[in-house]
């Protein structure tokens, strides 16, 4: 039997059938040798595994299961069984990033990217959005397909690390073995599927630049239910698409991605899954194919460094500087900037700018909350409601803009200018759009540091020695300063090693016995007697004097004057004259 998936709908289908046995059976000794026969149970890989890291190889471990089970007709697996435990699925996640999901986890991504590592794993990146609106990294896993129980295997450790808080909106790129996963592992959050991803299917399955024109608006537009099921009819009658079967499965799914059924459910402005792309372009400037898991792990780190660095940076901008005003509402104006970060900042008053261009038509306030009506200018047939709570100072309004941005709207900011406020209200600073959102785990951080006590001591080293060169720079230029620094700075070192009771650095430098690693001891070898001695090579055999024999000086300096040859070399005299008187004969 063959299976194929449908394109689209992701239905499968039996595309070909064989009724009879295509295959001759196996015999009865063989058939424990089918895949289908053979397994290899959790206890045998625990033992398996306990006897690998002895050392033991795994011909003799498969010789030890025979031995147990009294044959090896009776072992369950074969040797190329046991070869196969590998690893499957990895998921990593480090302190920052269970931080920044415990303030900005509200809204989750995540996607696929391949080629990235030597082995072809598919790499999950779990992003979101932090206070920025940058992408911040919550966790990165690497999995052996991108099966339903893969995914499913990857969210519960997600779950599992970030204390077990599940995110309220999940955005996917509609694969479905991620939306199985997700209904199991998050049952409540709502899952959006990609923008980007739905137009790109639109232009594949219906080849319609008219209907993926009217598809987009019918998606992203800010419309009530009504227009969206009166433009949907209209635009599937014009096209003439009511019968594909792409297009009804889609429909089908537009609480999924229709703008009029998200409305009210908090995205942070998230629409597509572009930021997981846009990571995965970083991330290619930082690993390459070739990486194994542990290299992979490392240079990922780097880029995630990389973006928190940025977002330090940007911290930095929203916390210094004054911005230039731009509007005739400088209160509020000032007030935004005291609460939201910069690139928030810039979107809140976007928004007050263009609050002159809706007005006020009809106001009640006998009951709690006070209700306002509102109107776009010279378009009476656009209007809003906006309500009041007087006592919480609570607002709310129709278009539900702040639920599912965390902005306050135009039609609430034109309210404040009414109640000529001073100050943005607190119910309208949403804290994970705030300068303060990071705030309180930094105060119970404090200075601590999560790294290595080695890692932070060569961190601060190397920034210590950057400030001393600074020092040096100036302080060489006179006699005088330089000998005032000198001396402070050895009076100041002497300080800190009898605080910290260490020994002077010149004491180390000129002593070996106190380094860390001494010089090894010297091997006895085998067959020398002389080099058997400990602690050190034999001592050297002294030279004697060749025309004497004793010891003590050369021939050069005898006290014999080097006149009276010893026996040997006499001989050796006499085979050299007769060498001589050889060669003159001949």
């Amino acid at each position: 039997m063959r299976i194929k998936r449908k394109e689209g709908s992701g239905r499968w289908y039996v595309s070909r059938f064989v009724e009879e046995h295509n295959h001759e059976l196996g015999y009865g000794k063989l058939v424990d040798y089918l895949r289908s026969h053979r397994k290899i149970f959790e206890v045998e890989v625990a033992q398996l595994t306990s006897m690998r890291e002895l050392g033991i190889s795994i011909p003799k471990i498969y010789e030890s299961f025979a031995a147990q089970l009294g044959g090896f007709n009776l072992v369950t697996f074969t040797k190329q069984d046991m070869y196969r435990q590998h690893l499957c699925n990895l998921f990593w996640s480090d302190g920052r990033c269970q931080e920044d999901y415990a303030i900005f986890g509200d809204v989750l991504a995540f996607d696929a990217t391949y080629g990235r590592n030597k082995y072809n794993l598919p790499v999950v990146v779990f992003s979101g959005v932090n206070h920025h609106n940058q992408t911040c990294v919550f966790g990165t896993a690497m999995v052996s397909c991108e099966s339903q129980e893969s995914y499913i295997w990857v969210l519960r450790q997600f779950l599992e690390c970030m204390q077990g808080k599940a995110p309220q909106s999940v955005i996917t790129d509609g694969d479905p073995a991620m939306r199985i996963a997700i209904g199991t592992i998050f049952p409540d959050a709502h899952h959006r599927l990609c923008a980007w991803h739905l137009l790109r299917n639109s232009t594949a399955n219906i080849s319609d630049p008219r209907f993926t024109q009217m598809f987009r608006h019918c998606m992203l537009a800010d419309m009530e239910i009504e227009e969206f099921e009166a433009y949907w009819e209209s635009m599937v009658n014009e096209c003439g698409v009511r019968e594909v079967e792409w297009v009804k499965d889609l429909y089908t799914k537009k609480h999924a991605w229709a703008t009029a059924y998200i409305r009210g459910r908090f995205f942070a402005g998230v629409r597509t899954t572009s930021r997981c792309e846009s990571l995965h372009a970083k991330l290619g400037r930082f690993v390459e194919s070739r990486y194994g898991v542990l290299e992979f792990v490392r240079n990922f780190q780097r880029c995630v460094d990389f973006l928190r660095d940025t977002e330090d940076e940007l911290d930095f901008r929203s916390w210094y500087g004054t911005p230039v005003l731009q509007t005739e509402f400088v209160e509020l104006e000032k007030s935004g900037w005291t609460m939201f970060t910069r690139e928030m900042f810039l979107r809140y008053r976007d928004s007050l700018k263009r609050c002159v261009r809706v007005r006020i038509c009809e106001f009640d306030d006998s009951d709690n909350p006070h209700a306002y009506t509102l109107q776009k200018y010279r378009r009476p047939e656009m209007n809003w409601k906006v309500y009041r709570d007087h006592i919480s100072n609570r607002f709310s309004c129709s278009c539900m803009r702040m639920e599912s941005f965390g902005i306050p709207c135009v039609h609430i900011l034109s309210v404040c200018v009414r109640l000529d406020l001073v100050e943005i209200p607190e119910s309208l600073v949403l804290r994970r759009w705030s300068k303060a959102a990071k705030l309180e785990i930094h105060n119970q951080c404090g200075e601590q540091d999560t790294a290595e006590p080695s890692v932070t001591y060569r961190t601060r080293l190397g920034a210590f020695s950057q400030l001393c060169k600074r020092l040096g720079r100036v302080a060489c230029m006179s006699d005088e300063d330089f000998k005032l620094y000198s001396n402070k700075l050895m009076s100041d070192a002497l300080f800190l090693e009898i605080k910290y009771g260490l020994r002077p650095l010149t004491d180390n430098m000129t002593t070996a016995n106190d380094c860390g690693v001494k010089d090894p001891i010297r091997v006895r070898t085998k067959g020398t007697a002389r080099m058997s001695q400990a602690g050190g090579s034999a001592p050297k055999t002294k030279r004697k004097c060749s025309a004497c024999g004793k010891l003590g000086h050369r021939r050069t300096r005898c006290p014999n004057g080097g006149a009276q040859p010893s026996p040997r070399n006499k001989q050796s005299l006499a085979g050299r004259n007769k060498r001589k008187r050889t060669e003159v004969t001949t």
